[in-house]
């Protein structure tokens, strides 16, 4: 088991893994059942999608976002467009310039760090 993990609460747990699987490309999941699918994205961190069908869930205006580091943001935002979500925009109000802001398909946040512009 991962020491840390990012948990993300879904109403559609198959579209969701198939988002963060073939969209943004993390591949096959190490955990996938019918409540919870979890991707290991490094040593000791995975990506977890929970399924909660609470009616409550409103991610559009949820506090909660997490990051990840991409190569090449420009062709995850050509990919992400290509499968009919919208693209990635730049985090505006902040002077950092390597950072983008993308939803899934239930409206949660993630931000993109380009990663080639930082040489890291």
């Amino acid at each position: 088991m991962a020491v840390f993990s990012v948990v993300i609460k879904v109403n559609d747990l198959d579209l969701c893994r198939t988002f963060y699987r073939d969209v943004l490309g993390f591949g096959d999941p190490a955990v996938d059942s019918s409540f919870a699918v979890g991707f290991a994205l490094a040593d000791n961190f995975h990506l977890v999608l929970e399924k909660v069908s609470a009616p409550f869930l409103e991610h559009a205006s949820a506090a909660t976002a997490w990051s990840f580091g991409c190569a090449d943001p420009k062709a995850l935002s050509a990919r992400l467009e290509s499968c009919g979500y919208a693209g990635l925009t730049p985090m505006r109000g902040s002077r950092r310039t390597d950072l983008y802001m993308g939803r899934d398909p239930e409206n949660n946040v993630f931000l993109v760090k380009d990663l080639s512009r930082t040489g890291k």
